[in-house]
């Protein structure tokens, strides 16, 4: 049997693919693999509390991160990099839970040297893409109340909000895909 490669046969086939950022600047769209680990760990080393906080679990422990990488499961959890001159500067994931078929989450983090230059919303984009290959019919997003200019992002993006969970100051944004 031979071994699985990421993407052979499945809704993220065409990756990986280069795109080109506002400014130009090419990166590379690809899923995350088990060697990824070390460009993982530098891409969250320099992270702020706030983009911590966002992520959900302490990336700043690179157990963690290393963790991630080699218990890697496609189908629970669909990690997207981008990465530029050898080293990645984005991580955008699709959660999915086997309870809810229709319904994807999506998380992102941009290093700050790339953002405001394109990389957010190509890779929410490929999210999309990949999320409706795979059948899904919603995407979520769940962002702390005061991100008030990502919010208004996501909804200029096309994205609604759903719910406020005062207990944790979240809003939900869903997509209808």
């Amino acid at each position: 049997m031979a071994p699985f490669t990421p993407g052979s046969g499945t809704a993220w086939a065409h990756l990986p693919r280069r795109v080109s950022l506002s400014d130009g600047s090419p990166v590379t769209l690809r899923v995350l693999v088990p060697e990824d680990a070390d460009r993982l760990v530098a891409l969250f080393a320099d992270i702020s509390y706030s983009d911590l906080r966002e992520l959900r679990d302490n990336v700043l422990d690179e157990r963690v991160v290393r963790r991630w990488c080699r218990y890697v499961n496609y189908e629970r959890v669909l990690p997207v990099v981008a990465e530029a001159d050898g080293r990645l500067v984005a991580d955008a994931t699709l959660h999915r839970k086997a309870t809810s078929a229709t319904v994807g989450r999506f998380r992102c983090y941009v290093h700050p040297s790339y953002r405001h230059r394109g990389l957010g919303a190509l890779l929410l984009n490929e999210i999309m893409t990949i999320a409706r290959n795979e059948g899904l019919r919603t995407l979520v997003v769940e962002l702390f109340a005061d991100q008030e200019r990502l919010i208004s992002s996501l909804e200029r993006f096309g994205f609604k909000r759903q719910a406020f969970i005062p207990a944790y100051q979240t809003v939900v944004l869903a997509y209808d895909l």
